[in-house]
């Protein structure tokens, strides 16, 4: 099957109200989405929505590895998007999914605003690649990555935030140049397994596998896993003056007593008692 590149716009119609569509750049093709709401996923390779464009899309795509780019707004409720390769939302950019799922291999970027209510973003290995990496802050639905062996990536100083679920196994997690935030909000639910973290910070919300350990020694993992019990300092003994009249008696008196016992002790005075 060939994929395309759909460009999704908006073009005006004479005098009335504008019309959205989608165009074939590479085919010089343009045809109507309004109402599209297949349930067969339609292969792309790839989909940018510019700047200042407002579009409603309503069919499941597979990218084929290729790139979701939003750089206007771009309605998307119910739609699975599979093997994406890049999420780019761009400043201007706007991306409404509620209840939708995606699938991204490469990379979800974040500069714009995103609304995902129900919505599901699963970081993947199904284009080959061995990580994913998360730049500017989201407030995601449910978060999950569980592709054995894949490494997120999260840029430094940025936070992404889950409210729902967050299913982590068999992944490790990192802050790229920095700390980088991973926030459970309250309320939300975990699962957590088999995970590495050095320079993830989960301070900003609930502690993460709780009773769970870092697979990677010494790695930063600030409100990770079990907490770590602080270790016992023994009390040192309390010295006992000997420079006042209290301690200067006691001194005196464990010194005769000393004595008493040792000549108690000694031949000569056995002998004396005998006579």
């Amino acid at each position: 099957m060939q994929r395309e590149k759909f460009i999704l716009h908006r073009a005006q119609g004479r005098g009335a109200a504008s019309e959205q569509r989608w165009a074939r750049p590479y085919i010089g093709a343009a045809l109507c989405v309004v109402g599209m709401a297949s349930s067969a996923a339609v292969m792309a390779a790839g989909i940018t929505v510019n700047a200042g464009d407002d579009v409603t899309w309503g069919a499941s795509m597979d990218l084929g590895c290729d790139d979701l780019v939003v750089n206007g707004i771009l309605n998307a409720p119910g739609v699975a998007f599979t093997r994406v390769g890049n999420v780019i939302i761009g400043s201007a950019g706007q991306l409404n999914a509620a209840n939708t799922t995606f699938e991204v291999t490469s990379s979800w970027q974040n500069s714009g605003a995103f609304s995902g209510a129900g919505s599901t973003v699963t970081a993947s290995n199904a284009c080959s690649n061995t990580s994913t990496a998360f730049s500017g802050n989201t407030n995601f639905a449910n978060l999950t990555a569980t592709s054995p062996g894949l490494q997120l990536n999260f840029a430094a100083g940025s936070e992404q935030t889950v409210s729902g679920a967050l299913t982590l196994n068999g992944v490790t997690l990192t802050g790229q140049g920095g700390t980088a935030f991973l926030t459970l909000a309250g309320g939300g639910s975990q699962n957590i397994a088999n995970v590495g973290v050095n320079g993830v910070d989960a301070s900003h919300g609930t502690r993460l596998a709780p009773t769970g350990t870092n697979v990677i020694p010494n790695g930063a993992a600030n409100n990770w896993f079990a907490a770590k019990t602080p270790p016992v300092t023994p009390t040192a003994a309390t010295p006992v003056p000997v420079t006042g009249p209290g301690g200067l008696a006691l001194l005196a008196g464990l010194m005769l007593g000393a004595a008493h016992w040792v000549r108690r002790r000694s031949p000569g005075s056995s002998r004396r008692k005998a006579d």
